[in-house]
């Protein structure tokens, strides 16, 4: 019995040693229990976006392009990124620090710094917006089909009172927070124009509580932020 004791202590003397060995080596053990925390709601960092240049004033044709971007804050302008060089027709992605306007720029490749087109666009934190058609007009501004512009993002349902449901579609629209690390949250309008729901019991609309997480798929409206959903996906 006595040895069985002795054994004992001496466990615990050599575990309590060990811990000492680590605190005096300035070493700290990293235990994670876990956390339910999830403020920035799977808001990615950055933003981005795609677009395809169709069409060009006539004496760019054959020309190969630079989509530049720059970020817009109140009355501040910051340089960003830019797209590796492409040709008419063919598609630009850029990923950046792009919220809550950008600016794009369009250069011609083969100097750099001449400047055939630009145009600003609003932009939702963490959002992926795609830009099908991008028409470079004679005096240099963009012209493209906003409503035809797809967009996706994710945030938190804050009120969903404007929730209506037909016989057939879903129609009405719901307020969705998208809260961001370092930003303030941005209230956005989700028109509901026969909208899909996805989620686990494919719920209705009015059956989506506030505080449900939720990623939109949709297209930019002409209104200010106000985005219309084709898909609705709930966590």
């Amino acid at each position: 019995m006595q040895t069985e004791n002795r054994a004992s202590a001496v466990k615990i003397y050599l575990f309590f040693l060990f811990i000492s060995l680590f605190a005096v080596a300035g070493c700290s053990l990293d235990i994670d229990f876990g956390s339910e925390d999830d403020d920035n709601l799977n808001v990615k960092t950055n933003e981005t976006i795609i677009g395809i240049i169709e069409s060009v004033p006539s004496a760019y044709s054959g020309s190969s392009f630079v989509v530049k971007t720059s970020t817009i804050r109140g009355e501040n302008r910051e340089e960003c990124c830019e797209s590796p060089r492409i040709s008419e027709d063919e598609e630009f992605s850029i990923e950046g620090d792009l919220d809550p306007e950008v600016e794009l720029e369009i250069f011609e490749s083969e100097t750099g710094s001449s400047r055939i087109g630009g145009g600003r666009i609003m932009i939702f934190p963490g959002a992926t917006i795609e830009i099908e058609d991008i028409t470079i007009k004679l005096d240099g501004g963009l012209d493209y089909d906003r409503e035809e512009v797809d967009i996706t993002f994710n945030g938190e349902v804050s009120d969903n009172g404007d929730c209506t449901e037909g016989s057939e579609e879903i129609n009405g629209r719901i307020e969705v927070t998208i809260s961001s690390e370092g930003r303030e949250p941005e209230l956005i309008t989700v028109r509901l124009d026969g909208t899909e729901i996805l989620g686990e019991r494919d719920p209705m609309c009015h059956q989506i509580p506030a505080g449900s997480k939720v990623e939109i798929d949709g297209k930019l409206t002409n209104d200010s932020k106000t985005v219309k959903a084709t898909i609705i996906e709930i966590e």
